[in-house]
């Protein structure tokens, strides 16, 4: 039975390797070519409240983190905030941002998040922050 099963894995691993050797592409080969590019398009393209940075949103905010002042801005989908929120916070020069985009998950339960601009563990920490404290509930 041992054997069985370890030729059954071999066989599929050189089915699987043939398969990825014939192919021969790679990702950078298929990003600019249909139907590929429109796939990957949409995986990248962010929400248009979001892209055109004309969500419904509440004054900005003034943060000290680490002995410096950073600004803090909250925006949402119009009509449906309670699903759809960004956090962002520029630098104290305002030359950079990091932001925080949420979104219900299907569950309804809670947020898919995802950071915007590599934040470090401290902004992490503020955006992290400021999202639990605009949804107590969740």
């Amino acid at each position: 039975m041992k054997t069985l099963m370890a030729l059954a894995f071999v066989g599929a691993s050189a089915t699987f390797s043939f398969t990825a050797a014939q192919a021969a592409e790679y990702l950078f080969d298929v990003t600019d070519k249909s139907p590929y590019k429109e796939a990957y398009q949409q995986m990248l393209a962010f929400p248009d409240w979001v892209s055109s940075g004309q969500g419904t949103s509440s004054p900005l905010q003034e943060v000290e983190l680490e002995g410096k002042k950073y600004t803090l801005g909250q925006m949402c989908k119009p009509h449906d905030c309670g699903d759809n929120q960004l956090v962002v916070v520029f630098s104290p020069d305002k030359k950079q941002a990091w932001g925080l985009l949420a979104t219900r998950s299907a569950d309804d339960r809670s947020f898919n998040t995802q950071l915007l601009g590599a934040p470090d563990t401290a902004i992490k920490a503020l955006l992290s922050k400021t999202l639990e404290e605009n949804n107590p509930a969740d």
